[in-house]
């Protein structure tokens, strides 16, 4: 009997090399499975985010703002306009740098880790950038302190490179995805540092030591901390064909891992996943147990009792019938993955040839507005100044004729009336450059009823134009709220706009507004005689490019913008009908502190 148990303990030990080479290969496999996962998620996320800086540079309103450098009122606008598109592409951050590499507008203008005003020369995204070059790079954010990828591309006028637009994504999202897995996941830069880890302790250090070259560029471009990029403690060792044993941690802590790695389509990166070796080895020497035990038994059972040995034979054939079934299952399995990957794969690809489409109807409706504000705003200056010049002409004619046949009171009185047309003019000139100067971003104590008649002052030559007529108690109680005197000036003229809109082809254009006053808010009515909103129209009305008009006679932001700022002042801007019809839009602000009214009324004075 202690024959046999010998015999097969030295069974055991000549079968264990081969046993543990099948678990390794399962391992192998279920590895390379993840491998191709995490390769293909980081690649198709590089690939998707590589065009957008390109196509975002194209925007004329960005040239203007590099060359624009002395007027500031344009940096609010394109500040908004890239936190809007940011959040639209699921960016981290869109920012733009000047030739010296300072940034002058960024999506994050909010945050108090705010890019404005920083200078990011010394990355090699800008540098390049710069020169000519559409480039990408990924570092450790001295400014936000979180990894990310940049992509960025130069700003064009004409041949020559005025600025640099960049676009930031966070690395958050890769590794999100990789918690839970008891699988070690790293995805190493071409100079071995671990970039991304599904595990904190690897993640910016390096596979191996960094060369004094190398670590000269990381400092000079202060990719990552030097004292952060230190080497992972390991050693490799080969322990079957095309299987390799890493072993990480200091003597007496080590781990033992499965290593596989696969390149990425990125020039120099690549992947590695590490399977913990601790549960295969447990699976091999398991595995050699229960097989020992059975062929015990069955050496037992054959010499205590011969006529139990077909039963032992049936159960060495189920266990064999259940193994090869897993191994199936797992095969299987395999294959459910890889087709899932492809789907997934053809999935991306048509949602980037969506957006693409979508960017380009976009970039279409965009050119459209501006082109239709252009010509209904030279309509409205030309008609308000040309009937002005008209008049001062006829008078000075007038006025010569007066003085050389002595009649001196007839000319005085035609030069009194060349000197009201040049006010009118220049009231005219006057509303339209307070309307177009750059609004202060601080919050100040403002009068509503002051502001509304600048506001319908601003609007009176498109409002005779149209035909309309505008009704307010310009007599009433001053109220004080807390706002921006300009950009409230821009919020009622983008909703009168649309109110005349509105009231196209109706009988009766008159527009209503009105004020209510409680103990903290002071609300501001603006309503139409028009044919009122429909439901989809209440539900998206300050949605960003959502319009109502045909194409070409809107680009559906002024809504949007009108939004931001009521919301930004800490008020309300809403949407209804009125029940006798027409649409009515509130602007709800908050009242201005009681002790600052005092000097509110000094000033006024």
């Amino acid at each position: 009997m202690a024959a046999v148990f010998a015999l097969l303990f030295l069974m055991s030990l000549l079968a264990y090399p081969q046993v543990q080479a099948s678990f390794v290969k399962d391992a192998q496999v279920a590895a390379k499975s993840t491998l191709r996962l995490v390769s293909g998620a980081v690649d198709q996320a590089i690939g998707k985010y590589q065009p957008i800086p390109g196509l975002i540079a194209d925007d004329p309103i960005f040239r203007d703002l590099l060359h624009q450098t002395g007027n500031n009122g344009i940096v609010p606008f394109v500040n908004e306009k890239l936190r809007h598109i940011a959040g639209s592409v699921g960016a981290s951050d869109i920012y733009i740098m000047d030739p010296s590499g300072t940034t002058v507008a960024a999506s994050n203008y909010r945050d108090e880790r705010s890019f404005m005003g920083n200078n990011f020369a010394y990355r090699p995204y800008f540098y390049k950038a710069l020169a000519g070059e559409a480039t990408q790079f990924h570092a450790l954010g001295t400014t936000s302190g979180e990894r990310g990828f940049f992509f960025s591309v130069p700003i064009l006028d004409g041949i020559s490179v005025i600025g640099v637009l960049a676009l930031k994504v966070t690395v958050e999202l890769f590794e999100g995805a990789w918690s839970g897995s008891p699988l070690e996941i790293i995805v190493a830069d071409p100079n071995g540092v671990a970039f991304l880890a599904s595990h904190d302790d690897y993640r910016l250090r390096s596979l191996a030591p960094l060369s004094d070259g190398v670590r000269a560029r990381i400092a000079e471009t202060r990719q990552f901390p030097l004292n952060a990029v230190t080497p992972i403690p390991f050693s490799a060792n080969v322990i079957a064909p095309s299987a390799v044993e890493v072993t990480l941690g200091e003597v007496g802590s080590e781990i033992h891992y499965l290593a596989e790695s696969e390149p990425l389509s990125l020039s120099g990166w690549h992947a590695i996943v590490l399977t913990p070796l601790g549960p295969i080895t447990s699976q091999a020497i398991y595995a050699l147990i229960v097989w020992n035990l059975a062929t015990g038994a069955i050496a037992l059972a054959a010499l205590a009792l011969i006529q139990r040995r077909a039963r032992i034979f049936e159960r060495i054939r189920v266990e064999q019938t259940q193994r090869d079934l897993l191994e199936k299952m797992v095969r299987e399995r395999t294959a459910d993955l890889d087709t899932a990957n492809i789907s997934l794969r053809s999935e991306v690809n048509e949602r980037k040839i969506a957006e693409e489409r979508l960017r380009k109807t976009q970039k279409d409706l965009v050119q459209a507005g501006k082109l239709a504000a252009l010509g209904q705003m030279s309509a409205a200056l030309s008609h308000e100044i040309n009937q002005p010049l008209a008049a001062v002409k006829s008078y000075a004619d007038n006025a010569a004729l007066y003085i050389e046949r002595n009649r001196t009171a007839e000319a005085k009185a035609n030069i009194a009336r060349i000197s009201e047309m040049t006010d009118r003019m220049a009231k005219i000139s006057r509303h339209l450059r307070n309307f177009a100067r750059r609004p202060g971003d601080k919050l100040n104590a403002i009068p509503v009823c002051e502001v509304i008649r600048e506001a319908v002052a601003l609007m009176d030559p498109q409002v005779r134009k149209s035909g309309s007529r505008i009704s307010f108690a310009s007599g009433q109680t001053e109220h004080w709220v807390l706002g921006g005197r300009l950009r409230l000036q821009q919020v009622l003229v983008n909703i009168m706009t649309n109110a005349i809109d509105a009231m196209e082809g109706q009988s009766q254009k008159l527009m209503d507004i009105s004020i209510d006053c409680a103990d903290e808010t002071v609300a501001i009515h603006v309503r139409d005689h028009g044919p009122g909103l429909k439901q989809d129209a209440l539900n998206q009305a300050f949605e960003a490019f959502f319009t109502t008009k045909d194409a070409g006679a809107g680009m559906g932001l002024g809504l949007s913008i009108s939004y931001n700022i009521i919301e930004d002042f800490g008020g309300k801007l809403t949407a209804s009908n009125h029940p006798d019809g027409g649409g009515i839009f509130t602007v709800e602000l908050r009242r201005a502190p009681a002790e600052d009214l005092p000097l509110i009324q000094v000033a006024a004075q």
